[in-house]
């Protein structure tokens, strides 16, 4: 089953773009090999780390940004570049410092960085816990097709029929230029929108692994129900925020030296993470970084308070997301909070690019999609541990829903998922 996985991903990832495969294999191939070599073991590792940062560094400062429009505006991106990256050089450095030893067989790393599923869009694994699930004999049951495609089917439901729909909304406010209350109401439904496109993304490759029998990290844990955003990033995107823990904080120092400079640590570690999504996130990186440093643990007082303050300050630092750039953004903020033009906001709902009917559905998928988050551990274990009938049933049910309230076009690929970009 595997050589059938790799050949698959090797051909699909080669039909996207020839260019895709061949940046891919020099990930692979170069941490492959420096982690094998024994002499100049320490030259070999630095070497190899520059090489591959560097092709990362060179895409996303001046490719995704054409930073001081060095490059040519139709140059090639290859897809997933931080994925694989990262998750090659986890491997290097884990093996680097001892923590396992290297893979001697070509073909298993070969399929642990090139695994289609997770390869444009995350998580980002860990060799060693991976190699547990990838390498051994699997069986394709019947129970593990219907548990992944319900995970599937539930991810296409917050792409397609909840992430569409706000997407038409902020792309209206956006393009009309649109000031006040209008750009609070799009920081806001950014949020949703980025959970369920990112999310939803996540359940398709996370499902496609359980119906073979492969099972991957979570990536998310209800991340908007936290009480802070220390708390928030235990919970979104996890594997980039354990990666960036492993592999970079604790490397700075970590908590284990003063209190200032341990802040100073977590600053540094956050503007980083602003800067791998794109140059125009540095300010995006730096105040969620300050934010989290001087924040305390917080208590269950207030709690419902507490979640509600703590999502509206991520959604206002979306913002940096939703423009092109970090000026613009700043400019759109402040007038949040100097134009009040919320009467205006009301009297333009319905123009602002979906009809009352699908502001209905919106309004209806983003309530279910509330409440299957605040209960996503029960209502999973009762759905993968249901009888069969019961799964098709809900199949049936969220399958119709997609089709008919669903928001997509032809032309629909990879490259429509938001985070596959990074």
């Amino acid at each position: 089953m595997n050589i059938l996985i790799l050949l698959v991903s090797i051909i699909v990832i080669t039909n996207l773009n020839p260019l895709n495969l061949l940046y891919i294999l020099i990930s692979a191939f170069s941490t492959y090999l420096a982690a094998l070599i024994k002499k100049h073991k320490k030259l070999i590792f630095i070497l190899t780390i520059v090489l591959n940062v560097g092709i990362l560094v060179f895409f996303k400062l001046l490719g995704y940004n054409n930073f001081f429009n060095l490059l040519p505006n139709n140059i090639f991106i290859p897809l997933g570049i931080s994925y694989y990256t990262f998750q090659s050089l986890g491997y290097l450095i884990d093996v680097y410092k001892g923590k396992y030893k290297p893979e001697k067989k070509l073909f298993n790393y070969l399929l642990f960085v090139l695994y289609l599923p997770y390869l444009f869009i995350g998580p980002i694994n860990r060799y060693d816990k991976l190699k547990e699930t990838l390498y051994k004999k699997r069986k394709i049951t019947c129970n593990n097709i219907f548990n992944g495609l319900i995970r599937i089917t539930w991810g296409l439901f917050k792409k397609f029929v909840i992430a569409g729909r706000i997407t038409i909304i902020i792309s209206t406010i956006t393009t009309n230029n649109y000031q006040g209350s209008f750009v609070l109401l799009a920081v806001l439904l950014y949020s949703f929108l980025l959970y369920a496109d990112f999310s939803g993304g996540i359940d398709v490759v996370l499902g496609i692994s359980h119906m073979l029998g492969i099972t991957l990290e979570e990536n998310f844990d209800s991340p908007y129900l936290a009480l802070n955003l220390k708390e928030f990033w235990r919970r979104w995107h996890i594997s980039l925020s354990s990666w960036f823990r492993d592999y970079l904080y604790i490397p700075l120092g970590g908590s284990r030296c003063s209190k200032l400079r341990a802040k100073l640590n977590v600053i540094i570690t956050f503007i980083v993470s602003g800067l791998w999504h794109g140059i125009n996130y540095f300010f995006w990186g730096l105040f969620h970084g300050v934010i989290v440093a001087f924040q305390n643990k917080p208590n269950e007082n207030h709690k419902i308070i507490k979640i509600i303050a703590n999502f509206l300050v991520i959604s206002l630092l979306w913002i940096f997301f939703i423009y092109p750039t970090s000026l613009e953004a700043f400019q759109k903020l402040l007038t949040i909070f100097y134009t009040f033009n919320y009467k205006e906001l009301f009297t333009n709902l319905l123009n602002l690019g979906l009809d009352f009917w699908n502001l209905i559905v919106l309004v209806i998928t983003l309530i279910i999609l509330i409440i299957v988050d605040i209960n996503h551990k029960k209502l999973k274990n009762y759905l993968y541990n249901s009888k069969l009938e019961y799964k098709l049933i809900f199949l049936s049910v969220i399958i119709l829903v997609i089709l008919l309230f669903g928001i997509y076009g032809l032309g629909f690929n990879v490259n429509d998922f938001i985070y596959s970009k990074f």
